[in-house]
């Protein structure tokens, strides 16, 4: 229980990827808020997760609209005092070549996987930095790290989250708040569920993997600072990266 007393803020946390690291840091401890769009997922996210005997919050906003997101983080923090950690989950893929990419591709990527993380960053900054301590994980992607044909919107928008958190990062060090970004290589998730045992399936990560190294990242030591750290399944074969 490393994070027993300590309040998470997860991001796009009402299914998937951010439900499984919610869950993760709840089972280490961690009194989680969930913060993702109202409606049914988040409900039955906070259900669950209390069910399993969590302190679980559900916090409602728009990670793109800044008044939501203020409000959001200033319930959580209301709610138990604290901020100590801040996962930055909410995100999307979608894929064009450069020419045939739209506005509203572009504007949806940018807004939602990086202007989402820096408002939500924003507001959650002054708590840490009062407290003197905090640890933030970013999750990016292996297309954080390296450009591919047909998702050049969504690269640039990892990209320019890893540029945000590593200037963060030396930004707030000197409150003791350590940044930490995630780049996982393809999740088996509802948008992409391959069947159990086949190559394909055994090519991708499952969410449950990306959340053990998060709760991993929290839970370290108050001294040691983890930066940049790749993740992919060995089936993938594609080599050390960042």
């Amino acid at each position: 229980m490393k994070l027993a007393g300590q309040v998470a803020l997860v991001t796009g946390a009402s299914h998937g990827l951010g439900l499984a690291i919610s869950r993760a840091l709840a089972a280490d401890g961690a009194k989680v808020a969930c913060l993702a769009r109202s409606g049914a997922a988040l409900d039955a996210a906070v259900t669950a997760l209390r069910a399993s005997g969590a302190e679980a919050l559900a916090v409602a906003a728009d990670v793109t609209d800044a008044a939501q997101v203020d409000r959001a983080v200033a319930s959580a923090i209301a709610a138990w005092g604290r901020l100590d950690v801040l996962v930055l989950n909410a995100g999307t893929w979608a894929g064009a070549n450069v020419h045939e990419t739209t506005d509203a591709q572009w504007d949806m990527l940018l807004n939602l996987n990086l202007k989402g993380a820096f408002l939500t960053l924003r507001a959650s900054l002054p708590t840490m930095i009062a407290a003197g301590r905090g640890t933030i994980v970013g999750i990016s992607s292996i297309g954080g790290l390296v450009g591919s044909a047909g998702s050049a919107a969504y690269a640039a928008s990892k990209w320019g989250l890893r540029g945000l958190l590593e200037s963060t990062a030396l930004e707030v060090k000197k409150h003791r708040i350590r940044v930490s970004i995630v780049h996982p290589h393809n999740i088996n998730s509802a948008g992409r569920d391959y069947a159990a045992g086949t190559p394909d399936r055994d090519k991708n990560l499952e969410p449950a993997d990306i959340a053990g190294l998060v709760a991993f990242i929290a839970g370290a030591p108050d001294y040691v600072a983890i930066g940049n750290v790749s993740i992919w399944p060995l089936a993938a074969g594609i080599g050390v990266r960042g």
